[in-house]
């Protein structure tokens, strides 16, 4: 069976209120909002108070790179009435999409969501009462200390920004992540021949995976003949030191401060000896 659907791509940044106007205006079936930033999350629990405020009726999708089952069953779904279900991937959305719009499908499908859940609610409020925190003080006073004395980095060849235009696209094919293409058709191969290219192994799913993977290579081999598309890149490299906790990163010809990164030191209380860590302290301090 084939299924199809219209998206309305509301772009970036887009306010509550016209997220929830269009969604009147369409009348659109699901609602699927996604975060990338931090800050997008305490929107995303504004959004579903919002929808519950309004009595909306539709399920609510979570995605996008800071979002979690965690952070969506804890403090998303308690604000809305509706199914609000956290898709791992893009690659997920096709599946929850096409259950939730499914009358045979849906009703055990969102039981098993709630169910879920309220389970990972109480792992998380289980957890929360075992851990102990300390104050950011104590943990600034448990921090790593390392010697710089003997350290010369290595210079890159090039400081500040590059641009890769028309990057050779068949180039780029062996770093491939082909798990959500299979997991877009529903193709998950069991221990050990779970991910690719063991999957062709499996004696359940291996030949339509080999079949559909075939079939992907002869269009990437296509785009690489042809080139209907382009491949472009950027990266930037530049000078950083470690300010306290936080790195202050500056232009390529270390006179001014372009930005400030800043670090969230470990406070959860952990065994004698072990360090509060921060998620970049490997970065040389000022003084050196």
């Amino acid at each position: 069976m084939l299924f199809v659907y219209r998206i309305v791509d509301l772009g970036v940044m887009t306010p509550c209120q016209k997220i929830l106007e269009t969604v009147m205006q369409v009348k659109a079936d699901i609602v699927g909002v996604s975060g990338l930033i931090t800050p997008s999350l305490e929107e995303m629990i504004y959004v579903a108070k919002e929808m519950e405020r309004n009595n909306m009726k539709i399920p609510l999708l979570i995605g996008g790179a800071t979002t979690s089952k965690i952070h969506t069953a804890v403090k998303i779904a308690p604000k809305y009435n509706q199914p609000t279900v956290h898709v791992l991937d893009a690659s997920k959305s096709v599946v929850v999409v096409s259950t939730l719009l499914d009358n045979r499908l849906r009703d055990i499908f969102v039981d098993d969501i709630k169910e879920e859940y309220e389970d990972v609610r109480q792992d998380y409020n289980e957890s929360m009462q075992e851990k102990h925190y300390i104050s950011l003080q104590s943990a600034r006073a448990n921090a790593l200390s390392l010697d710089w004395k003997d350290f010369i980095p290595a210079k890159p060849k090039k400081v500040g920004i590059t641009v890769f235009r028309d990057y050779d696209i068949k180039s780029l094919l062996p770093y491939i992540d082909w798990k959500p293409f299979f997991d877009v058709w529903q193709l998950r191969g069991k221990y050990p021949n779970r991910g690719y290219p063991g999957i062709f192994k499996d004696k359940d799913v291996g030949f339509e995976a080999k079949k559909v993977f075939d079939e992907a290579i002869h269009v990437l081999d296509t785009i690489c003949q042809d080139k209907p598309v382009k491949a472009h890149g950027v990266i930037g490299l530049f000078p950083a030191y470690s300010l306290g906790d936080d790195v202050v990163v500056l232009n390529d010809m270390k006179t001014e401060r372009i930005a400030t990164l800043y670090g969230l030191r470990q406070q959860e209380e952990k065994e004698r000896g072990d360090y509060l860590l921060l998620p970049f302290r490997l970065c040389l301090p000022k003084s050196h």
